[in-house]
């Protein structure tokens, strides 16, 4: 396997800290091109991933992760419709996707971006009274997500529900990740607010306690077992993005709306497009 793979660093700069675990705004990662096609590796540390040299290595050793394995996936996706000229995102309908922000001031969101977006994505962390009053400065014709990355105590999701309006509450579609997952304790607190949840790091046979199941296709090769599914780029490198674009368009039982960002249709081509870009970087064996 190692004797076919090429790899490309990068890092990527955040304004601030991605989610509630970073406490920078830097990740790093790494565009894969094995056997003509091209992927995405991008780990995430601090929410639990081994780092970006331990995944590499692995492919040395022949012995690939699970976020190894989805990323060669990609690869093969790409390679085989690059081979016979072929844009995969021909004749596809592009799901909408959500608005992810940060924890910054409503006013900072465009006009347009109100007008473009059904739903929006908010990253928020245990400082509960201020994730609660931004969420009330989204305009009402916006459905909420929010993402806590695992970040509160039960005590403090009851805490924050309580400083939501009625209105606010109806409004959110769900909330991800509020603590860490136990299917008894999230069907517990999901039942006595009568919000939603939506699992991203837990158990890929996980089925109870849940409304919705996240999907990273560059992390996890396979579908997980529950429905229904909303697809979600890593917040990694845009080939990676585009990937995930094309899952979403393509997955059955899946939500109306995914996580997979804004998708540049002029970047199409062959396989995943971006030729021209890709073949401008700096390639370099793996060893």
């Amino acid at each position: 396997m190692k004797d076919t793979v090429q790899i490309h660093k990068y890092t990527t700069h955040f304004e601030s800290p991605p989610n509630a675990l970073s406490t920078t705004g830097l990740i790093e990662g790494a565009l894969i091109r094995c056997d003509g096609g091209y992927g995405c590796l991008q780990p995430w540390p601090s929410l639990g991933d081994e780092n970006l040299n331990y995944h590499l290595q692995s492919i040395v050793k022949s012995d690939p992760t699970e976020q190894v394995l989805a990323c060669l996936k990609c690869c093969e996706i790409d390679a085989d419709a690059r081979t016979r000229g072929i844009d995969l995102f021909d004749d596809l309908i592009i799901p909408r996707s959500h608005l992810s922000v940060p924890l910054f001031p409503i006013r900072e969101i465009s006009n347009d971006a109100r007008e473009d977006f059904t739903h929006i994505k908010v990253k928020g962390n245990n400082e509960i009274l201020k994730v609660a009053h931004y969420l009330e400065m989204i305009p009402e014709k916006i459905s909420i997500r929010v993402d806590f990355n695992s970040s509160l105590r039960p005590n403090e999701f009851i805490e924050f529900t309580r400083e939501l309006s009625p209105n606010c509450l109806q409004r959110i579609d769900f909330i991800e990740d509020p603590f860490p997952y136990d299917s008894n304790i999230w069907e517990q607190y999901s039942n006595q607010t009568g919000l939603n949840f939506a699992l991203d790091r837990g158990p890929k046979d996980a089925t109870l306690g849940f409304a919705v199941r996240i999907w990273k296709p560059t992390i996890f090769p396979q579908l997980p077992d529950s429905m229904p599914i909303c697809v979600t780029h890593n917040m990694d490198h845009e080939l990676g993005r585009r990937y995930a674009t094309y899952q979403s368009a393509i997955t059955d039982n899946a939500v109306s709306v995914h996580g997979t960002g804004i998708f540049d249709e002029l970047k199409n081509g062959y396989g995943l497009g971006m030729t021209e870009i890709l073949e401008e970087l700096q390639w370099e064996e793996l060893a």
